[in-house]
């Protein structure tokens, strides 16, 4: 039988706004920078499909995560915070467990969550009871979700280890180092991504199609 259970892994520790920001003991255990190390190349990589699909989050955390590298208290004998690889302010290792549904706290209402699902031949779905959706989470698929806003869930599964790495924002930690939080993400951020000629196409389509745009 494989192991079930939820491993937390905070860059920081925080309790009120006015405390000094510290790393946290489960950071700094030997173990868990090997972890971090092995998958430091994926982290760049979701990093990047994040900048993608909300820039304004990955904006506001890059500027975070700066913030933190200045105000950080660090005794000598812990590991550099600059070591912390994500964008997000916290991970969770979640393996072969049912997760019941649920809405996350911590963040803000704005603040997108990156769930990736892997493991080996597992037939997970992932739930959004709020829409009524109900979505595929095999081996190698990624979600963005406003966990604060919509509740969600995931499982049971009848065959296969599925092992989740769930990336999350802690607004304590935007707050403390005077970090504003992100506006939603809109139509208009990917269609900036695609350039000015896309744009003018997709309005001339409209027009010739009754959709309400001009060319």
């Amino acid at each position: 039988e494989g192991f079930v259970g939820i491993i937390n892994l905070n860059s920081l520790i925080i309790q009120r706004l006015e405390d000094p920001l510290v790393v946290s003991a489960t950071y700094s255990q030997d173990s868990v920078q090997k972890w971090l190390d092995a998958v430091s190349s994926t982290e760049f990589f979701w990093n990047a499909i994040t900048a993608v699909v909300a820039p304004e989050l990955f904006q506001t955390s890059c500027h975070a995560i700066l913030e933190v590298l200045k105000q950080t208290q660090l005794p000598k004998k812990l590991v550099p915070v600059h070591w912390w690889l994500s964008i997000f302010s916290g991970l969770e290792v979640i393996v072969n467990r049912v997760t019941w549904s649920h809405q996350d706290p911590g963040g803000a209402l704005s603040h997108y969550n990156l769930l990736v699902s892997l493991g080996i031949g597992h037939d997970a779905t992932f739930s959004i009871e709020d829409l009524e959706a109900e979505l595929g989470y095999g081996p190698g698929t990624m979600n963005f979700i406003l966990g604060k806003v919509l509740m969600h869930s995931v499982g049971p599964w009848k065959t296969g280890e599925q092992f989740v790495i769930a990336h999350f924002m802690k607004d304590k930690v935007h707050d403390r180092v005077g970090v504003s939080r992100p506006g939603f993400p809109v139509l208009n951020n990917f269609l900036n991504l695609l350039g000015h000629k896309y744009k003018k196409k997709l309005r001339t389509t409209k027009s010739r199609t009754g959709g309400g745009g001009t060319s």
